[in-house]
């Protein structure tokens, strides 16, 4: 297929509010996870001392970024569709 009808007929599907919804979601995520890495990195000291403080606090904010990406994405599927 040329690079021109491939282009030409994406504007009969691929609207607007899609490409919106995208923009939207990926904003939301990356405020999640600054949140929960700056909220779990500022107390780091609580999770322990040292390098495995660090390294627990580090699993918790994947963890925790993850699990908010994934509730979150339903919420905003649910609202936006």
């Amino acid at each position: 297929m040329p690079w021109s009808t491939y282009f030409g007929e994406m504007g009969n599907f691929v609207k607007m509010n899609h490409i919106l919804e995208g923009v939207y979601k990926s904003i939301s995520f990356g405020m999640i996870i600054t949140w929960v890495c700056c909220y779990k990195g500022f107390y780091a000291a609580g999770s322990g001392s040292g390098q495995a403080g660090v390294s627990k606090a580090t699993t918790q904010a994947v963890v925790l970024a993850s699990v908010s990406i994934l509730v979150w994405d339903y919420f905003m599927t649910a609202i936006l569709f």
